[in-house]
Parts: structure tokens; sequence; C-alpha cells
């Protein structure tokens, strides 16, 4: 594409400037910043492109996903979605960045309609045994949409009179005054011994027992992490890639805590990476995005 507009203008200098950002410097200054073909065209106005052309050069749109952040046996009728709204300095450097998709979500005014489907997990679920499989989220920013589901469905079975294993949901976000997302609700469910929260504000880590990300909560915490592990719990992540490998850290570094303990010595980094390995999509279920 950046050939294409090399041979919609006769300024021999924008040429020369694109001819380079098509070979060498492609990987670093395009690539690396996410630079569109709307940023190349703004920036060298000499270009001279149909319009029917330019639409021809865009990338398809991928499809968005969604975690679903309400439970059927709640309102089988009705589904949630909870999301962060896209507004940053663009990597290109040039203006802003607006997410296509959230921005057009959080635009829709009640009784608009929009095409979707409901794609079912294989695996990112509530155990089917309930009553006796403790659980462990873990979440940062809109990454608890499905917890919130989770939450929602175990309270939903206890109004009902059944019985739940122990969960406990890790969180972390800015503040609790500003981004403590479904605070109220969460509060209510914890009372009704649906779950447990604990939090990490990472703008008031001293109101989060010191910690300033959710993955320094989660090490804070490893006991409790460790005795409901040792009773059969299943663990759930969302959040970004980030998020992940932050949190399989902490979790390979309990395990070696855990052997040295046991056994006199640690593990090694080979042996922890296999025993993650094995949890993998069995007890140890994620769910990152970019």
């Amino acid at each position: 594409n950046i050939q294409n507009l090399a041979a919609a203008t006769d300024d021999e200098g924008v040429i020369s400037q694109l001819r380079k950002l098509a070979g060498d410097d492609y990987t670093d200054h395009i690539f690396a910043k996410r630079v569109s073909i709307l940023d190349l065209l703004e920036q060298f106005p000499a270009i001279k492109v149909p319009f029917g052309t330019y639409l021809e050069m865009l990338p398809p749109m991928r499809v968005r996903q969604y975690s679903i952040s309400s439970s059927p046996l709640a309102d089988s009728s009705r589904i949630s979605l909870t999301y962060s709204v896209l507004e940053q300095p663009a990597f290109s450097g040039q203006g802003p960045y607006y997410g296509v998709a959230s921005n057009y979500l959080s635009s829709l005014t009640a009784g608009e309609r929009l095409h979707v489907a409901v794609r079912p997990s294989q695996a990112f679920h509530l155990p089917a045994d309930a009553e006796n499989t403790p659980i462990i989220c873990i979440a940062a920013g809109s990454g608890l949409a499905p917890f919130r589901g989770f939450v929602q469905e175990r309270a939903t079975m206890i109004a009902a009179g059944k019985k739940v294993a122990p969960a406990l949901l890790f969180f972390g976000c800015r503040s609790p005054n500003t981004d403590d997302l479904y605070a109220d609700e969460f509060s209510k469910w914890e009372a009704l011994g649906a779950v447990e929260v604990r939090r990490a504000y990472s703008r008031a880590p001293e109101a989060s027992q010191g910690c300033k990300y959710v993955q320094h909560r989660l090490s804070h915490d490893g006991d409790a992490v460790m005795d409901l592990w040792d009773k059969g719990a299943r663990i759930y992540v969302c959040g970004s890639k980030h998020v992940g490998t932050a949190v399989e850290t902490v979790f390979r570094d309990m395990f070696k805590a855990a052997g040295k303990k046991k056994n006199g010595r640690e593990p090694t980094d080979e042996a922890s990476k296999e025993w993650f390995d094995k949890q993998r999509n069995e007890r140890y279920l994620t769910d990152v995005f970019d």
C-alpha cells in the first residue's frame, strides 16, 4: 500500500520518504507505531488517491469479542457487557486514537440495534460441581467482566437455597473512587457469601494492604490462594497479556515456595514450567487480550 501511495504523487521528496518507509524503516516507523493509511495521507497531503482506492487499501475489520458480564440464571432474556472505551494518544504520534468498537458501543442509545453473535466458551465457565469446587478469579480493569457474571450466578444459586464452594476474587484497578467496578453489587454478594473480594489499587495501595497491582495482592494473599488450590480450586484469569504473564509468574513462584517447604529444596524453573503447563485448560484458565 505504501508503494501505491508513492505512485499517487509527483512530489519526488514524498516519493523518496515513502519508499524508505516501505523498506528499511517499515518496522520501526510504520509497524511499531501502528501508522495507518489515513495517517500517511494526512502526513503527506501531496498524495492524491481516489476515495474508492483508499477504501480498497483499508484492512478488513477484525471481529471484536467481549465477555458477557451477566448470568443467564439471573435473567435469561438480557445480557450485559463491560468494556473500556479506548481513547488515548496514537502510537503514531499523530493526534488521539479512538477504539472503533468501544466508542461505537458507547455511542449507542436505548432502542438501537446491532449485529452480534454469541460464542459459548468451551472451558472458561463455572465448574459443573459448584458446591465442591472452589474458584479463584483474577482480573484487572474491564477483565472483571466474566467474573461479574460468575458471582451473579453464584448469588442466584445461593438465593435459591443451593450451596457453593468458597470463591476468591482478586481485582486490580486505579482507586476506590474512580474505577472500582460494580463495588456496590460485589459488596452485597460478599454479604451473601457468594464471593470474597480482595482488591489492589494502583493509585491508592495504602487502601489495599500496600498492594499496587493485582499480582501483588495475589502474592500477598498466597496462603489463602494455596489453601483453596489444595482443596481443588479452579483458577480463572482475565485481563491484558501483561496481567496474564504477571499472574503466571506469581503462581509459578508459589509452586516453588510450596515445593521448598515440602521437600526442603526449591523446584527448578523447568519443573515449575512443567507443573504450570499441566494446569492449563484444566484448573488454570485464561481469557487475555491485547
